[in-house]
């Protein structure tokens, strides 16, 4: 009878994962595409592997996309290759990034580092 309770323990446990990175909100356009699918939205969290999207279009998890969010008016959108749809609650969904070249990946490290600041 333990075993059975520690492998339901062990299950339930496994669905928790602590981030790495802390999320910074945000609120900030995005497009994402995948297939056939384009869909607007708006970034509501950002960390360097992840975020929250309120977007447009149901999605399921396991989706893969490409991302493109536009962080400051003056610079061009940001270009994340690929992000797996991890959850979805209604018309938000979170997602984690595959690919994403070195550039963007600082860019998106040094915006967050400037977010942070502000938000203390």
């Amino acid at each position: 009878m333990k075993s059975t309770s520690r492998v339901q323990t062990d299950k339930t446990a496994s669905r928790f994962i602590m981030r790495s990175y802390r999320r910074i909100p945000t609120w900030y356009m995005s497009y994402y595409m995948g297939g056939d699918l384009i869909g607007k939205g708006v970034v509501t969290n950002l960390s360097c592997t992840g975020m929250r999207v309120l977007g447009d279009h149901a999605m399921q998890p396991g989706t893969t996309l490409a991302l493109r969010l536009n962080l400051e008016e003056d610079m061009p959108p940001l270009e994340i290759e690929r992000v797996t749809v991890q959850w979805v609650k209604e018309a938000e969904f979170g997602v984690r990034v595959v690919t994403i070249k070195p550039a963007a990946a600082k860019r998106i490290v040094q915006f967050l580092a400037t977010q942070a600041r502000g938000l203390r």
